[in-house]
Protein backbone atom coordinates (compact mmCIF):
# COMPACT_ATOMS: atom_id res chain seq x y z
CA UNK A 1 0.00 0.00 0.00
CA UNK A 2 1.52 3.38 -1.00
CA UNK A 3 2.33 5.49 2.04
CA UNK A 4 0.00 8.31 1.02
CA UNK A 5 -2.97 5.93 1.30
CA UNK A 6 -3.74 4.84 4.85
CA UNK A 7 -5.64 1.69 3.86
CA UNK A 8 -8.18 0.36 1.35
CA UNK A 9 -11.96 0.28 1.80
CA UNK A 10 -14.10 -1.72 -0.62
CA UNK A 11 -17.85 -1.06 -0.86
CA UNK A 12 -19.83 -3.82 -2.61
CA UNK A 13 -23.05 -2.79 -4.36
CA UNK A 14 -26.02 -4.60 -5.84
CA UNK A 15 -28.89 -2.52 -7.14
CA UNK A 16 -31.97 -4.47 -8.30
CA UNK A 17 -33.27 -3.65 -11.81
CA UNK A 18 -36.43 -1.98 -10.45
CA UNK A 19 -34.79 -0.09 -7.57
CA UNK A 20 -35.54 3.60 -7.10
CA UNK A 21 -32.62 5.55 -8.54
CA UNK A 22 -32.66 8.43 -6.04
CA UNK A 23 -33.08 6.18 -3.02
CA UNK A 24 -30.22 3.92 -4.09
CA UNK A 25 -27.91 6.86 -4.78
CA UNK A 26 -28.77 8.45 -1.43
CA UNK A 27 -27.88 5.26 0.47
CA UNK A 28 -24.56 4.90 -1.35
CA UNK A 29 -23.71 8.58 -0.90
CA UNK A 30 -24.47 8.64 2.83
CA UNK A 31 -22.51 5.40 3.39
CA UNK A 32 -19.42 6.57 1.50
CA UNK A 33 -19.55 10.07 3.03
CA UNK A 34 -19.58 8.60 6.53
CA UNK A 35 -16.61 6.36 5.68
CA UNK A 36 -14.65 9.26 4.18
CA UNK A 37 -15.24 11.34 7.29
CA UNK A 38 -13.77 8.57 9.45
CA UNK A 39 -10.96 7.64 7.02
CA UNK A 40 -10.07 10.67 4.86
CA UNK A 41 -6.77 9.23 3.54
CA UNK A 42 -8.06 5.79 2.53
CA UNK A 43 -8.28 4.36 -0.99
CA UNK A 44 -11.93 3.66 -1.84
CA UNK A 45 -13.40 1.20 -4.31
CA UNK A 46 -17.15 0.96 -4.98
CA UNK A 47 -17.98 -2.00 -7.16
CA UNK A 48 -20.86 -4.26 -8.10
CA UNK A 49 -23.92 -4.69 -10.30
CA UNK A 50 -25.43 -1.22 -10.75
CA UNK A 51 -27.97 -2.18 -13.44
CA UNK A 52 -29.61 1.10 -14.54
CA UNK A 53 -27.77 3.45 -12.13
CA UNK A 54 -24.47 5.33 -12.25
CA UNK A 55 -22.75 7.43 -9.59
CA UNK A 56 -21.34 10.09 -11.90
CA UNK A 57 -23.41 12.88 -10.34
CA UNK A 58 -23.78 11.29 -6.89
CA UNK A 59 -20.03 10.98 -6.25
CA UNK A 60 -18.32 13.34 -8.73
CA UNK A 61 -14.93 12.90 -7.03
CA UNK A 62 -14.94 9.17 -7.91
CA UNK A 63 -13.85 7.78 -11.27
CA UNK A 64 -15.45 4.86 -13.11
CA UNK A 65 -12.88 2.35 -14.41
CA UNK A 66 -14.90 -0.22 -16.41
CA UNK A 67 -15.14 0.83 -20.07
CA UNK A 68 -16.24 -2.46 -21.65
CA UNK A 69 -19.63 -4.25 -21.85
CA UNK A 70 -20.23 -6.59 -18.92
CA UNK A 71 -23.64 -8.04 -19.87
CA UNK A 72 -24.41 -8.34 -23.56
CA UNK A 73 -23.81 -4.82 -24.91
CA UNK A 74 -24.40 -3.01 -21.60
CA UNK A 75 -21.88 -1.88 -19.00
CA UNK A 76 -23.70 -2.47 -15.72
CA UNK A 77 -20.93 -3.98 -13.56
CA UNK A 78 -18.99 -0.91 -12.54
CA UNK A 79 -16.05 0.00 -10.38
CA UNK A 80 -15.57 3.49 -8.97
CA UNK A 81 -12.37 4.62 -7.26
CA UNK A 82 -11.42 7.88 -5.59
CA UNK A 83 -8.16 7.91 -7.59
CA UNK A 84 -8.13 8.82 -11.28
CA UNK A 85 -6.91 6.08 -13.64
CA UNK A 86 -6.57 3.59 -10.79
CA UNK A 87 -7.23 0.55 -13.02
CA UNK A 88 -7.27 -0.50 -16.66
CA UNK A 89 -10.13 -2.88 -17.52
CA UNK A 90 -9.73 -5.97 -19.72
CA UNK A 91 -12.77 -7.97 -20.81
CA UNK A 92 -12.77 -11.76 -20.18
CA UNK A 93 -15.33 -14.52 -20.91
CA UNK A 94 -18.10 -15.23 -18.36
CA UNK A 95 -17.44 -17.61 -15.49
CA UNK A 96 -19.38 -20.87 -15.89
CA UNK A 97 -22.99 -20.26 -16.98
CA UNK A 98 -23.07 -16.63 -15.82
CA UNK A 99 -24.50 -14.07 -18.24
CA UNK A 100 -22.08 -11.41 -16.96
CA UNK A 101 -18.61 -11.08 -18.45
CA UNK A 102 -15.57 -11.12 -16.22
CA UNK A 103 -13.51 -7.95 -16.03
CA UNK A 104 -9.82 -8.05 -15.16
CA UNK A 105 -8.72 -4.81 -13.55
CA UNK A 106 -5.01 -4.15 -13.81
CA UNK A 107 -3.74 -1.56 -11.28
CA UNK A 108 -2.36 1.58 -12.93
CA UNK A 109 -1.83 3.77 -9.88
CA UNK A 110 1.62 5.31 -9.64
CA UNK A 111 2.68 6.13 -6.05
CA UNK A 112 3.17 9.77 -5.19
CA UNK A 113 6.87 9.18 -4.53
CA UNK A 114 7.28 8.26 -8.23
CA UNK A 115 5.20 11.18 -9.53
CA UNK A 116 6.80 14.05 -7.62
CA UNK A 117 10.43 14.95 -7.11
CA UNK A 118 12.16 14.45 -3.79
CA UNK A 119 13.17 17.75 -2.21
CA UNK A 120 15.83 18.57 0.35
CA UNK A 121 15.66 20.73 3.45
CA UNK A 122 18.59 22.13 5.44
CA UNK A 123 18.56 23.28 9.04
CA UNK A 124 21.03 24.19 11.76
CA UNK A 125 21.87 21.60 14.42
CA UNK A 126 21.99 23.48 17.69
CA UNK A 127 23.86 22.06 20.67
CA UNK A 128 25.47 23.47 23.85
CA UNK A 129 28.85 23.25 22.13
CA UNK A 130 27.61 25.17 19.08
CA UNK A 131 25.99 27.82 21.26
CA UNK A 132 29.22 28.24 23.26
CA UNK A 133 31.28 28.55 20.06
CA UNK A 134 28.90 31.16 18.65
CA UNK A 135 28.91 33.13 21.90
CA UNK A 136 32.70 33.10 21.88
CA UNK A 137 32.73 34.39 18.32
CA UNK A 138 30.47 37.31 19.22
CA UNK A 139 32.33 38.08 22.49
CA UNK A 140 35.68 38.43 20.70
CA UNK A 141 34.32 40.58 17.88
CA UNK A 142 35.44 44.19 17.66
CA UNK A 143 32.07 45.62 16.65
CA UNK A 144 33.46 49.11 16.08
CA UNK A 145 35.45 47.81 13.11
CA UNK A 146 32.18 46.68 11.51
CA UNK A 147 30.08 49.72 12.42
CA UNK A 148 32.51 52.63 11.92
CA UNK A 149 32.77 52.54 8.09
CA UNK A 150 28.98 53.00 7.78
CA UNK A 151 28.69 56.03 10.05
CA UNK A 152 25.00 56.94 10.43
CA UNK A 153 23.87 54.80 7.46
CA UNK A 154 21.33 52.62 9.31
CA UNK A 155 20.66 50.43 6.29
CA UNK A 156 24.38 49.83 5.73
CA UNK A 157 24.88 48.96 9.41
CA UNK A 158 21.90 46.56 9.31
CA UNK A 159 23.21 44.68 6.25
CA UNK A 160 26.75 44.52 7.63
CA UNK A 161 25.74 43.21 11.07
CA UNK A 162 23.25 40.74 9.59
CA UNK A 163 25.84 39.33 7.18
CA UNK A 164 28.37 39.00 10.00
CA UNK A 165 25.89 37.26 12.32
CA UNK A 166 25.05 34.77 9.57
CA UNK A 167 28.74 34.24 8.83
CA UNK A 168 29.44 33.41 12.49
CA UNK A 169 26.51 30.98 12.57
CA UNK A 170 27.75 29.28 9.39
CA UNK A 171 31.14 28.79 11.02
CA UNK A 172 30.04 27.78 14.53
CA UNK A 173 26.77 25.92 13.99
CA UNK A 174 26.75 22.85 11.72
CA UNK A 175 23.91 22.31 9.25
CA UNK A 176 22.15 19.10 8.28
CA UNK A 177 20.41 18.35 5.00
CA UNK A 178 17.62 15.80 4.83
CA UNK A 179 15.53 14.40 1.98
CA UNK A 180 11.80 15.18 2.01
CA UNK A 181 9.77 12.59 0.14
CA UNK A 182 6.42 13.74 -1.32
CA UNK A 183 4.51 10.88 0.35
CA UNK A 184 5.76 11.64 3.86
CA UNK A 185 3.08 12.65 6.31
CA UNK A 186 3.67 15.93 8.22
CA UNK A 187 3.93 14.01 11.49
CA UNK A 188 6.78 11.79 10.22
CA UNK A 189 9.60 13.38 12.23
CA UNK A 190 13.14 12.13 12.72
CA UNK A 191 12.10 10.59 16.06
CA UNK A 192 9.25 8.68 14.40
CA UNK A 193 11.57 7.48 11.62
CA UNK A 194 14.07 6.28 14.23
CA UNK A 195 11.34 4.29 16.01
CA UNK A 196 10.19 2.77 12.72
CA UNK A 197 13.76 1.69 11.90
CA UNK A 198 14.16 0.19 15.37
CA UNK A 199 10.92 -1.74 14.88
CA UNK A 200 12.06 -3.07 11.49
CA UNK A 201 15.43 -4.19 12.91
CA UNK A 202 13.81 -5.92 15.90
CA UNK A 203 11.32 -7.71 13.64
CA UNK A 204 14.05 -8.80 11.21
CA UNK A 205 16.23 -10.11 14.06
CA UNK A 206 13.30 -11.89 15.73
CA UNK A 207 13.89 -9.90 18.92
CA UNK A 208 10.32 -9.91 20.22
CA UNK A 209 11.24 -8.27 23.54
CA UNK A 210 12.78 -5.30 21.74
CA UNK A 211 9.88 -5.20 19.28
CA UNK A 212 7.40 -4.99 22.15
CA UNK A 213 9.45 -2.22 23.79
CA UNK A 214 9.56 -0.15 20.60
CA UNK A 215 5.83 -0.61 19.97
CA UNK A 216 5.17 0.65 23.48
CA UNK A 217 6.78 3.97 22.53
Amino acid sequence: MPRELSHAIVVCVYIPPRADIQAACDVIHSTVAALQTQHPDAFYVISGDFNHITLDSTLPAFFQCVDCPTRKNRTIDLLYANVRDAYRATLLPPLGKSDHNLVFLNPQYKPLVLRQLTTTSSFRVWSPEAEAALKGCYDTTDWSVLLHPHGEDIEGVTHCVTDYLNFCMDVAVPTKTVCCFPNNKPWITSDVKDLLNQKKRAFKDGNWTELKRVQGN
